[in-house]
């Protein structure tokens, strides 16, 4: 038996267990990993793991997967409770896998994977879906190296989710023009479903980094509130107010280290007409409920939303909490001060960004940004 069908026995077992595939980037690993690769070969060697960091693939991916497996196995009785799944024994237990003969008749492959769009663009790996589109990362097959980008697939036709696939495109080309944000490539339609290609940004999620337990530096998070609000600045300018805010969507780049911004379908235009609050009717959009603001969680998102949100994620990153783990004063504000080591002039800033009643707070990104060049820090 070759490594492939190896692959395809243990990817059975996981889908019996756990009802889930593994991804294309896990087999690789698996693969790499088998063939005696290290994590930096299988970068260079896998054109899927090409654009992730090498010590990604090792701790966030790698680590993750042999615990993982190392539960399926258990489950399945293949290896014993005290035993581990490790790179150095992953042969062994998929050798056991395969001898205990896990037979299951394999679920259709998602309908994109592998198919090439416009004569360009393959799929590689379906990556999210919403309820409106589907994520997928591609290869560009036309230019040198075939460097990677995403694509999203608009699942339905109707009236209304073309007009946000509209909005959408709109805003991102006109935003793209910052090498803060990733850049739209294209627009197409084909085989009756909307399609956009978009710049693949190489780096981690911020989310990677906020580790509960492990508060952050004060000077390391004013200098992350600055690097968002720096962007972010730009996109109010634009009269649009991101409203998805959360540390999923916030790529520390790999080549600088700086912020870059993403997901835009949640996006929403001001119309110039509207007050000076930059008041609009409108669902309360895709951010995460932890991070989501009060008006904007019952349809009324303001450009003080998007601050409030850069708040939260600088008292987590202060405090090495959860925001939900914060408990709230009798007018609906954090009380996250005790957790956390952080200077009067500095928890001042943070508290305006976060008030319940958003008249209170910094009204845009200029005024947060200029708040925080304000400050003395220290190191």
């Amino acid at each position: 038996m070759n490594i492939e069908e190896a692959i395809i026995c243990l990817d059975n077992l996981v889908c019996e267990q756990t009802g889930k595939r593994l991804k294309p980037l896990q087999k690789a690993i698996i693969q790499g990993v088998v063939q005696g690769l290290t994590y930096k070969e299988i970068k260079e060697h896998y054109p899927i793991a090409r654009y992730y960091a090498v010590g990604f693939l090792a701790r966030g991916v790698g680590y993750n997967l042999w615990k993982d497996l190392t539960k399926v196995l258990k489950q399945a009785g293949i290896i014993e409770l005290e035993e581990k799944v490790v790179g150095a024994n992953l042969w062994d237990s998929m050798m056991r896998t395969v001898q205990k003969g896990t037979e299951l008749p394999k679920p259709p492959v998602h309908q994109p994977l592998e198919k090439l769009l416009r004569m360009r663009y393959r799929i590689r790996e379906h990556l999210v879906s919403t309820e409106y589109s589907d994520t997928y990362l591609a290869e560009d097959e036309n230019l040198p190296d075939r460097p990677l980008c995403l694509v999203k697939r608009l699942k339905s036709q109707s009236e209304k989710t073309s007009k946000l696939f509209d909005i959408e495109t709109r805003v991102l080309y006109r935003l793209g023009q910052n090498d803060r944000i990733p850049e739209l490539l294209a627009r197409f339609e084909e085989d009756g479903y909307f399609y956009l290609v978009y710049q693949f940004i190489e780096g981690q999620p911020l989310y990677q980094e906020l580790i509960e337990g492990q508060p952050w530096e004060e000077h390391q998070v004013i200098a992350l509130l600055k690097d968002i609000l720096e962007v972010l600045v730009f996109v109010h300018k634009q009269n649009v107010i991101h409203r998805d805010l959360h540390p999923q969507n916030l790529i520390m780049r790999a080549s600088d280290g700086k912020i870059v911004l993403i997901d835009f379908g949640a996006v929403k235009e001001i119309n110039t007409s509207q007050n000076s609050n930059g008041q609009t009717k409108s669902r309360g959009g895709g951010t995460q409920q932890e991070y989501i603001p009060p008006e904007q969680a019952i349809g009324s998102p303001k450009f003080c939303s998007d601050i409030y949100s850069v708040g939260i994620i600088g008292i987590q990153a202060l405090t090495g909490m959860r925001p939900i783990q914060h408990n709230l004063d009798n007018l609906g504000n954090l009380i996250w001060q005790k957790n956390a080591t952080v200077t009067p002039e500095f928890a001042r800033v943070l508290d305006q960004m976060v008030l319940y009643h958003f008249p209170q707070r910094y009204p845009s990104a200029t005024e947060a940004l200029e708040a925080l060049q304000n400050l003395k820090v220290s190191q």
